[in-house]
């Protein structure tokens, strides 16, 4: 699959938090409206592995699947609206060089204000800040309503569209 997106893409950054999934949601009913198809992209970046003492190839790939079945729920959780297309992507490398990199050429690029990180929960997350300052195109930026940010069920819409 082609990384730099087209015009008719939304790409929605996913990460397995409330925050990702309110994104995806938010994508989706973008996608609804516009006519759009939507690419689900989770990025882990694998750098971390390659620290003394860890085995890293079997490491590596012990955290490729775990990713990848991430990705998988995230996609699982959500109702896909009738006519638009859900697709998945795992990406390796550094998270927003990768998020920024996928979304070139697309329509937009979704993320969640915050993902599974302690710090900065008052402010925008370390992922959306550095998307949004390097990204060519439109960046969205969804919060999940106060109170939904750690309860959201899966498949129900944490994001408020902007309708």
């Amino acid at each position: 699959m082609d990384v730099a997106g087209t015009p008719e893409v939304i790409v929605a950054g996913v990460d397995g938090s409330v925050s990702g999934r309110a994104a995806l949601l938010w994508a989706l009913d973008e996608a609804a409206h516009s006519g759009r198809r939507v690419r689900a992209v989770r990025v882990w970046d694998p750098a971390p592995l390659f620290a003394p003492p860890a085995p890293v190839f079997e490491v590596r790939a012990t955290v490729r699947g775990d990713e990848q079945a991430v990705l998988e729920d995230d996609l699982a959780s959500v109702t896909v609206p009738q006519g638009v297309r859900l697709e998945g992507e795992l990406l390796e490398g550094p998270v927003v060089d990768t998020l920024v990199t996928a979304s070139r050429g697309a329509a937009m690029l979704v993320v969640g204000s915050h993902g599974h990180r302690v710090l900065g929960r008052l402010a925008l997350g370390s992922v959306s800040t550095g998307c949004t300052r390097r990204a060519d195109g439109p960046v969205v930026v969804v919060t999940p309503p106060l109170g939904r940010r750690r309860t959201a069920a899966a498949g129900e819409s944490a994001a408020r569209p902007l309708r």
